[in-house]
């Protein structure tokens, strides 16, 4: 089964996954989610659900945070 590094550990997905089907599947429970996929910076504007993962891909998730 292949593998993506997120968040620094390794992680299976189903062959053929998309990178939107992924993270819905492991619920971020954080807004305004900012995931960093293989150092391309994507936020939920982007469609998620056109990126095929791959064997291997580094998934980061962020979420910002506004304060003063």
């Amino acid at each position: 089964m292949p593998k993506v590094i997120l968040n620094g550990e390794e992680t299976k997905f189903a062959e053929g996954e998309t990178l939107g089907a992924f993270l819905r599947s492991r619920k971020p429970r954080e807004k305004n989610l900012i995931v960093d996929w293989n150092g391309r910076i994507l936020t939920e504007h982007d469609p998620l659900d056109e990126f095929t993962l791959s064997d291997g891909d580094r998934i980061d998730l962020f979420s910002m945070v506004g304060g003063g």
